[in-house]
């Protein structure tokens, strides 16, 4: 498992005693109201009330203005024709009526002359004043006196004075509808003003509500300005210490999750290595028991029988020594064949394709059932031995999982150099790669690769479409 994806998992992890509903908090802070609006519905209900108390003010005050009109006017208008009923009592009715037209339209009050059978006479004339309009009823009903009516009788006539509240219940009308206007333009004009001056005052909060959800969505090293305001100051204070707090112990806690990915990648490394060491160590005891020790008994025997030979049997003496001879070529084969595997080739005094042309021979004689090509074409200058011993090794673990892990049975070796890199590439013919190749515990191919990071280069195992597997490897040499 490679130590950086380890660490950008690690980097996933919920930190302990973090919320895990944060997206549904979130949310609901951005269904909520914001501050801005509600300080206008706040404002706005106090407007509307203050002017349904001045309206539900003004018609009191309107409704008592209008009573006391009403009433003095009744009492005007009643005194003044009492006056004259004593004045005109044996007058005439022709000189009545003709009075009462000189008197005209009285203010809050209706005149009419009823004649001695009951019939109509007079009626003083309608006001001027506002002439045509009326006050709504429902409006009327709630200002206007109960009803007054006076009578006078006088010259054998009548006289019905009737109180008449409808201009003074105009007048309240007016006025409440003229305060109602200025109501609501106030209204209007105090509920931008002070949407203006909230979005001024809130607008530091809104840089901090961002720097908020930029840490939510994990973005821990954003910090916020010096924000004006006392409270803003403080809070903007209080969040950049809060998220240098939570990043440091985030890198902690990455890097603690990187170093333990580590050891447990090197303990397990450790491991692998000193597994292949044994097996490696019981296969060199297998053979030397087997091909070395038999060869070295061998020899001891016919030098036995050497010493033991009838010295006139010449031509057995002869077969005897053949047959130490061969013997002794084969001991030499065998243990020529142990060196390789134990050393790696000596890249100071051979070149890169001299150690993978000596080295082709023994994989051949090792992996009988395999044909192994080589097409080698290496710059004129010398490579370093880094980068000889890189490219050898990775050819090396290549020939050996194609041989015994995928059946291989024809594997092609090329290495050449372009766009100043060296360009390895080993193919075979095998079944290809498992499923679980990429599984912890196959230190081969990563071998592989941190040979070529170790040189800034770069290793990629596919598969053929053809069949088999691709090993490629670019090392720059610069």
């Amino acid at each position: 498992m490679p130590i950086g994806d380890a660490a950008h998992r690690a980097r996933r992890r919920r930190i302990p005693g973090e919320e895990p509903h944060v997206a549904t908090a979130s949310h609901h802070v951005g269904c909520a109201v914001s501050l801005r609006l509600q300080v206008n519905l706040v404002l706005a209900s106090v407007i509307a009330v203050f002017v349904c108390a001045l309206l539900a003010l003004g018609v009191l005050n309107t409704r008592a203005s209008v009573e006391a009109e009403t009433v003095a006017a009744h009492k005007v208008a009643t005194y003044l024709i009492e006056k004259t009923a004593v004045v005109y009592r044996g007058a005439s009715l022709p000189l009545v009526e003709s009075e009462l037209r000189r008197l005209g339209h009285v203010r809050s009050a209706e005149i009419t002359l009823y004649g001695p059978t009951g019939g109509l006479l007079y009626r003083s004339p309608p006001a001027t004043y506002k002439a045509g309009r009326y006050a709504p009823g429902w409006y009327s009903r709630l200002v206007a006196p109960a009803p007054m009516t006076s009578r006078i009788s006088f010259a054998n006539a009548t006289v019905v004075i009737r109180a008449d509240a409808s201009r003074a219940v105009l007048d309240g009308w007016d006025e409440s509808v003229a305060l109602l206007k200025i109501g609501v333009v106030v209204l209007v004009i105090g509920n931008l003003l002070v949407f203006w001056l909230i979005g001024r005052a809130t607008r530091p909060f809104r840089t901090i509500v961002g720097a908020l959800e930029g840490m939510e969505a994990g973005d821990y090293h954003s910090r916020l300005p010096d924000l004006h305001g006392g409270e803003a100051g403080k809070i903007a204070h209080a969040f950049n210490r809060a998220a240098q707090a939570i990043g440091d112990n985030l890198s902690a806690r990455n890097e603690a999750a990187a170093a333990t990915l580590r050891a447990e990648y090197h303990r397990s490394l450790a491991v692998a290595v000193q597994e292949r060491l044994d097996n490696e160590r019981r296969r060199f005891a297998r053979e030397l028991h087997d091909d070395t020790s038999q060869s070295i008994t061998a020899i001891r025997s016919m030098a036995l029988a050497l010493t033991h030979a009838d010295p006139d049997d010449h031509a057995g003496t002869r077969e005897t020594a053949s047959l130490l001879a061969a013997t002794a070529g084969e001991l030499y084969a065998a243990v020529h064949d142990l060196i390789p595997r134990l050393d790696a080739p000596d890249l100071d005094q051979l070149s890169l394709a001299e150690a993978i042309a000596e080295r082709v021979p023994y994989w051949r004689r090792e992996y009988p059932g395999v044909a192994i090509t080589t097409s080698l074409s290496l710059p004129v200058d010398a490579l370093g031995t880094s980068y000889a011993l890189a490219a050898y090794r990775i050819v090396q673990e290549a020939v050996a999982n194609a041989c015994r892990h995928a059946g291989a049975r024809t594997i092609d070796i090329v290495i050449d150099h372009a766009d100043k890199s060296l360009r390895v590439q080993v193919c075979d013919d095998g079944r290809g790669l498992a499923a679980d190749w990429q599984r912890p515990g196959h230190f081969g191919v990563r071998g592989m690769r941190e040979r070529a990071d170790a040189l800034g280069g770069s290793v990629v195992v596919e598969n053929r479409t053809e069949g088999g597997v691709r090993v490629r490897a670019v090392l720059p040499l610069e």
